[in-house]
């Protein structure tokens, strides 16, 4: 039961912010982020793209099926990797007419998003996947894409902004995967990182790749808390902005732009 004296209060409160152009409402706490009517149109666009390559597979069941990928690429993913490019504005990360590399990237989800946002960047993508890649080439026919493991890439290369989306967390030695990321960032480039909330992360590890030293499910879990730390103990000389995404994603932008954490 409410009392008078209360409700009145409350009210009063309400009316302050109202007069400021703010309302309150109430907080769920761990709700999960809705995407947009945009991020529904760019997955709808991205299926449309790739389903292609993948329809025979309908019929004999090879993954991936297209099925299986009209549920992975929903809208929330693309909702995912937005909001990272979010992110990455909101913390100056350059990525316009810069050499920008997706690793690990899948069916060109990123890859498309960035080319509609910056149409002036040369983007790359690689992926240990033929039918990956081929489906990659038509969500961004423009990209340069290659086949390559993370233990691969070559150090000759250099690029402005690299990115790894969700693969941290199925490696064995993450530690060394990032100090080789990091050699392959030009001097004035940043490594974008992101992983799941490993406090709400209940992925098992299920199958061992010995090829590529990785398992098909999550075998690393970090919180928001240990995350930053794990990544201070790796690269004390660069510098690092860690957050998590609306999505509960963490982010990691490291850079040797001397940027506090």
């Amino acid at each position: 039961m409410i009392h008078a004296p209360m409700l009145q209060g409350k009210k009063l409160v309400q009316s302050m912010f109202a007069r400021r152009g703010y309302r309150i409402v109430r907080s769920e706490p761990d709700a999960q982020y809705r995407p947009t009517s945009a991020d529904a149109r760019n997955s709808a666009s991205l299926l449309h793209e790739i389903l292609p390559v993948v329809q025979h597979n309908a019929l004999t069941g090879e993954w991936p099926t297209p099925a299986f990928l009209e549920r992975y690429f929903d809208a929330s993913r693309l909702a995912m990797a937005r909001l990272l490019l979010d992110r990455c504005d909101a913390e100056e990360v350059e990525i316009a007419g810069q050499r920008v590399l997706d690793i690990g990237c899948h069916a060109g989800c990123l890859l498309r998003l960035m080319r509609a946002r910056y149409p002036e960047a040369s983007l790359f993508g690689c992926d240990i996947s033929d039918v990956k890649l081929a489906m990659a080439k038509r969500a961004c026919p423009d990209a340069e894409l290659f086949f390559c493991a993370l233990s691969d890439l070559p150090e000759s290369s250099r690029y402005d902004v690299v990115f790894l989306m969700e693969v941290l967390e199925h490696t064995v030695d993450p530690e060394a995967i990032i100090r080789g990321l990091l050699d392959i960032v030009s001097a004035t480039g940043t490594l974008v990182l992101t992983v799941p909330d490993g406090r709400k992360d209940h992925f098992p590890a299920k199958e061992y790749n010995a090829e590529f030293d990785s398992y098909a499910g999550h075998i690393n879990f970090w919180s928001p808390e240990s995350w930053s730390y794990f990544l201070v103990r790796i690269a004390p000389e660069w510098g690092l902005r860690t957050g998590t995404l609306p999505t509960g994603h963490l982010f990691a932008a490291l850079s040797m732009k001397n940027k506090a954490i």
